[in-house]
């Protein structure tokens, strides 16, 4: 036996039986399966009806369980969800993000883009380029007009309109295309139609020969952390093909983001 067969078994003197058990019930909940009586606990963990209570109490005692008004039935309790979202919050954004960037390029062909805003920039902070004929000027570090960019304009549209009007307040705006606002008044036009639909399809918004999609990220609390964009050459798909199967897979990516950063209603 090699000594990483013989490091990799588990002595049993130091398992805590009751530790292991009290697990077991906690995993014993599941989604389909979010209420439970101790009765319905004994079965799920194969243990008596006095055991799976003496357990049941124990959690509840400690926050891992919390009945629920009939008195009868548990779900979980808050502490579950603390030590949740406590891991998932140390998890970097771009980390979590880069394997499903990766293979949403992969998939689509596009370049993917990870990008946060700061004042009135989307800042660019991962890419993967696409194997589309398109060299873009975009690289990590990167900053273009949020006003102009689909992830920008994503990001803006999650903004209050009232701090949107602040921050543009006395701004000059420049017109890349035709499709990008030159006015407050068009750009607060802009954001409240986006704020609807919750993604943005660029069709030569910022470059006319550049197609893009963007969809926001969620983090733990539920607030839009970042956004997630693919582009391409405007000649690359129809029309109808990018705002309908590419969109859909964006929007695929951006919910498995979220959900690896701790989200659990928007994503």
């Amino acid at each position: 036996m090699t000594q990483s067969e013989t490091s990799s078994e588990i002595d049993e003197r130091y398992i805590v039986p009751g530790l292991v058990r009290g697990l077991q019930v906690l995993q014993s909940f599941t989604r389909e399966r979010q209420e439970q009586t101790v009765a319905e606990v004994a079965r799920q963990i194969g243990a008596t009806r006095s055991t799976a209570f003496r357990l049941v109490y124990t959690l509840e005692y400690a926050g891992y369980l919390r009945r629920i008004s009939d008195g009868k039935r548990y779900q979980l309790g808050s502490r579950v969800l603390e030590l949740g979202y406590s891991f998932l919050a140390g998890k970097d954004l771009i980390e979590v993000a880069n394997p499903v960037l990766a293979r949403l390029r992969d998939d689509t062909g596009t370049s993917t883009h990870l990008v946060v805003r700061e004042g009135r920039d989307a800042v660019y902070i991962a890419r993967f380029q696409g194997n589309t004929s398109l060299i873009s000027a975009v690289t990590v570090g990167s900053r273009l007009p949020a006003h102009a960019t689909a992830p920008g304009r994503v990001l803006l549209a999650h903004m209050t309109l009232s701090e949107v009007v602040a921050l543009y307040e006395n701004f000059e705006f420049t017109k890349y295309t035709e499709a990008t606002p030159e006015s407050m008044g068009d750009l607060v036009s802009l954001v409240e139609g986006d704020r609807k639909h919750g993604t943005v399809v660029s069709w030569g918004f910022y470059d006319k020969n550049v197609a893009s999609v963007a969809v926001p990220i969620y983090d733990a609390s539920g607030e839009v952390a970042a956004a997630i964009s693919v582009s391409c050459p405007i000649t690359t798909f129809d029309r109808e093909a990018f705002e309908g199967r590419v969109l859909a897979q964006v929007e695929r990516a951006g919910a498995e983001i979220s959900r690896g950063l701790g989200c659990r209603q928007k994503a």
